[in-house]
């Protein structure tokens, strides 16, 4: 970055930096999620609901919600109210609550459909992600990964491929 400046390509220096949550919620352009599904009791800091109606509040009225996580990191009903009541710009998910996205989820709201932008999960879609042996690259090699674990009886909590693991609790 700095570089880009010595050069003049950029008028200014850019930073990067950590930050708090509520910091980047109230400063950025664009949110893009990223984070793994943790629920209450599997983690100091949950991630389940984790935009919900108070962090969406925090946001500029001109930023962009971008999911690509997991479904339940976003509140679906808190982002169709921040969509229609225009807390936010606009939001794209490619993933959400419950799969496949219901007929009567509130994101097919027609009153915010040129805001909220609805996608199936096609970065999946390549032939290495999806046919790969390999459990470090494609979904075929976890999903045999995830049923060799089940099969041998291993620790749930130490089955890397098996997503939904509360299924399986007792």
């Amino acid at each position: 970055m700095d570089l880009k400046h010595e050069l003049g390509i950029a008028r200014r220096k850019n930073h990067i930096r950590y930050a708090e949550l509520d910091e980047c919620l109230s400063q950025a352009d664009y949110i893009s999620l990223h984070v793994p599904l943790l629920r209450e009791g599997e983690s100091n800091k949950p991630t389940f609901h984790l935009i919900n109606e108070l962090t969406l509040r925090q946001m500029k009225p001109t930023a962009f919600l971008v999911n690509t996580s997991r479904g339940p990191v976003v509140d679906e009903n808190a982002l169709a109210k921040a969509l229609r009541e225009r807390w936010i710009a606009g939001a794209a998910l490619d993933v959400f609550e419950r799969e496949p996205l219901p007929g009567d989820s509130p994101l097919r709201d027609p009153s915010i459909e040129e805001r909220c932008r609805l996608f199936h999960h096609f970065a999946s879609g390549g032939r290495a992600t999806r046919l790969s042996p390999d459990p470090n690259t494609g979904m075929a090699g976890r999903c045999v990964q995830g049923m060799i674990d089940m099969l041998e009886g291993s620790d749930y909590g130490n089955m890397p491929y098996v997503v939904n693991k509360e299924a399986f609790q007792k």
